[in-house]
């Protein structure tokens, strides 16, 4: 066989493949937003995409017991956890990053573009994370018909974006997921979370506890495709207030550790 004719038929694999997790992705009875960007996303994205809004809202959650299921029972967590939940607004976020040994390079050159676009816009390698400031607002079905849709947009301490998303939520198999679109240019990358409660009053929410819907998508006019990637968030309460990790891989391998520390907002 030629080079050109396994080049083809590498090529046809991949788009094999590629159709195969899209409609595998389509098949899912996951309601994913339509909001995209066309290129920059920004702090003020919801004015300038014409996004319809309502009211400020006070967390990203209106009522966490809301969640409850057979993985959660809303009724065990510490209560200062709860309450970042249901006041997530009110709460200065101070935040610190590591990018994990392997993926160092590509975060360095990935930061380039997410700073342009001012969209889940990390620190590079090496570099100090900062104090995020918060806004939660309501988005009209409208502009995005998931279940209580609310954009959370996430500031430094300059005004600029670090990151801006869209948090939701949907039901299937008697469990309640949440449901988060990060807008990006011409898709989103959406991700479903199963929230979990943990001993000693703490919440993890995960795309890695097995279930059907959980999972990590790239969203585009064709479709969803699901990405070889996932994520976990541990929250718990440290007293006075929150703290909190995220935790992502790709692959099966660990890349990317972003740790919190939450505190009611004095000013």
């Amino acid at each position: 066989m030629t080079w050109r004719r396994r080049g083809a038929v590498v090529a046809l694999a991949l788009v094999a493949l590629t159709l195969e997790r899209l409609g595998a992705a389509v098949e899912r009875t996951v309601p994913f937003s339509p909001l995209f960007a066309r290129w920059r996303v920004g702090a003020d994205y919801l004015d300038r995409y014409g996004v319809e809004t309502g009211e400020a809202l006070p967390g990203e959650m209106d009522d966490v017991a809301a969640y409850a299921s057979d993985a959660f029972d809303p009724d065990a967590l510490d209560p200062t956890v709860r309450e970042f939940y249901e006041r997530t607004a009110s709460y200065d976020l101070d935040y610190a990053v590591r990018w994990h040994r392997g993926f160092r390079l590509g975060a360095t050159l990935a930061v380039r573009l997410t700073g342009r676009i001012e969209q889940l816009d990390l620190p590079a390698p090496g570099k100090a994370g900062g104090r995020l400031r918060s806004r939660i607002v309501a988005v009209g079905e409208r502009s995005d018909p998931r279940d209580g849709a609310r954009a959370w947009i996430r500031t430094d301490e300059a005004g600029t974006a670090v990151f801006v998303a869209i948090y939701a939520s949907h039901v299937s198999d008697g469990r309640r997921y949440v449901n988060i679109a990060v807008p990006l240019p011409r898709s989103n990358l959406s991700t479903v979370l199963l929230p979990r409660t943990t001993p000693g009053g703490g919440v993890e929410l995960t795309t890695r506890a097995g279930t059907d819907d959980e999972g990590l998508y790239l969203v585009t006019p064709l479709g969803a495709v699901a990405l070889p990637l996932s994520q976990r968030f541990r929250v718990w309460s440290d007293g006075g207030g929150v703290r909190a990790t995220h935790e992502m891989w790709a692959f099966g391998r660990q890349f990317l550790t972003v740790t919190y520390a939450a505190r009611p907002d004095q000013g």
